[in-house]
């Protein structure tokens, strides 16, 4: 028997054959935040996409705990629209990384500045309340909803759901705080860490308005008070296909009448046709006459179904003002919805660049931080000074609204300030007191 083999035999050459390394190679970094680092690397012969964190927080017991929280979320769930995650591995250069497949595709924000038409937005939005529907049924809320975070594939339009770094559960404990995108984000979601499916069900229905999907209903009650909006994402999608029956059926109803009316007209003109033939041998006399008025009837027919149609287009224009309407609607809430949004950020502008906060954690007297407190926080003089500024561009009533909401969201910040400020003086005023 042959013992010895032939050094020579076809084979694969395992340690240079870049295609099956199995270490990560051509590393490319492809974002870098305040705490996050996204590359793009290659693994046997395929691109896999790396989260880990930044250098300057890598230490830090906190954003470890935050990665480690996001990958718990992201290996519960296995979805076609959402984003599969394979482990957390060490790599070179970028430490501790959630392993992720790499989706190629643009964001769902780039998507839309490109053409489409409504029915393939649709399609689009559906796959993402299905994405939704599938994470709340394990339990998770996203809060963190937005186009940025919705990569549609370049083969084939489909969605994926990406960047569950603010994502939270009943089930975890650790890491609860409001979190969110100012534009998206609901107004609880601000001042609540309690995370809530309605949360995100409020940012759908801010995406879906940027979408031009023909629901505003829809949107307007997503973006109802909490209490009054959708409870989940199935009274979501059981209003979108009433919606869509309830407009199907206007048309088909609009078609059936037409039909029926031509019909009618067709079959009266036959009887009239029948008797004429049954009588051409007996009243040629007659048949003068009897062309004259059947061409008459022709008239009288072209002339209904032009009226018919008169109506079908009148009803068709009256269609498209109702829609001009809605979108004339929708795009006056938005604009004060995005005024409320300015505001709002300009009054945490304000309150970063008063130092107030910092000083909170290192004061020490606290009777002279009292009166820098009072002078200092939310001067109602720039607020004031932008509400001059827009005042020309709303109506009274949008105005009280802005006004309204960015007083009551002054007095949220200044009140949790103040309660700040009162635990520390009680401690301050207990260590002196001892």
């Amino acid at each position: 028997m042959q013992t010895d083999y032939d050094s020579s035999a076809s084979g694969y050459i395992t340690d240079s054959f870049e295609g099956i390394s199995q270490v990560f190679t051509d590393v490319e970094i492809l974002n870098t935040s305040e705490t996050n680092v996204v590359a793009r690397a290659k693994r046997y012969g395929r691109w896999w996409l790396l989260k880990g964190l930044n250098k300057k927080v890598v230490d830090e017991v906190a954003y470890q705990q935050r990665l480690r929280k996001e990958l718990e979320l992201m290996m519960e769930l296995q979805h076609p629209y959402v984003v599969m995650t394979v482990g957390l591995e060490r790599v070179e250069g970028l430490g501790n990384c959630i392993v992720m497949e790499y989706v190629e595709g643009p964001t769902l924000k780039s998507w839309l500045k490109t053409k489409h038409s409504r029915k393939e937005r649709r399609m689009i939005a559906m796959q993402i309340m299905k994405a939704v529907e599938y994470i709340h049924s394990k339990g998770i809320v996203h809060r963190d909803l937005k186009p940025e975070n919705i990569i549609v594939t370049t083969n084939g339009d489909n969605v994926k759901l990406i960047d569950f770094g603010l994502a939270d559960t009943d089930s975890h404990t650790i890491l609860k705080q409001p979190a969110g995108t100012l534009k998206y984000m609901s107004p609880e979601q601000m001042q609540t860490a309690v995370a809530d499916v309605r949360n995100d069900i409020y940012s759908l229905g801010t995406i879906f308005a940027q979408m031009d999907l023909g629901y505003g209903a829809i949107v307007k009650k997503c973006q109802q008070p909490i209490d009054q909006r959708f409870q989940n994402i199935a009274e979501m999608l059981s209003d979108i296909k009433k919606h869509d029956r309830l407009k199907a059926r206007l048309l088909w109803g609009l078609l059936g009448l037409l039909i029926l009316i031509l019909g009618g007209i067709v079959w009266a003109q036959s009887l009239k046709m029948g008797e004429l033939s049954g009588k051409v041998e007996s009243k040629m006399g007659e048949l003068s006459k009897s062309v004259s008025d059947n061409r008459q009837e022709q008239a009288d027919v072209h002339a209904t179904v032009s009226s018919l149609n008169d109506s079908l287009e009148r009803v068709t224009a009256e269609y498209q003002m109702l829609l001009q309407k809605q979108k004339t609607q929708e795009a006056e809430r938005k604009r004060v919805e995005d005024a409320i949004a300015t505001g709002k950020a300009m009054i945490d502008k304000a309150l970063q660049n008063s130092g107030v906060k910092q000083h909170l954690d290192t004061v020490k007297d606290l009777v002279y931080f009292n009166t820098k407190l009072s002078m200092k926080i939310f001067d109602s003089k720039i607020l004031n000074e932008y509400l001059n500024k827009i005042r020309g561009q709303f109506t009274e009533n949008e105005i009280a609204e802005i006004t309204n909401a960015l007083f009551v969201y002054r007095g949220n910040k200044e009140g949790e300030l103040w309660k700040r400020y009162e635990k520390m003086k009680e401690a301050y005023d207990r260590r002196f007191a001892q």
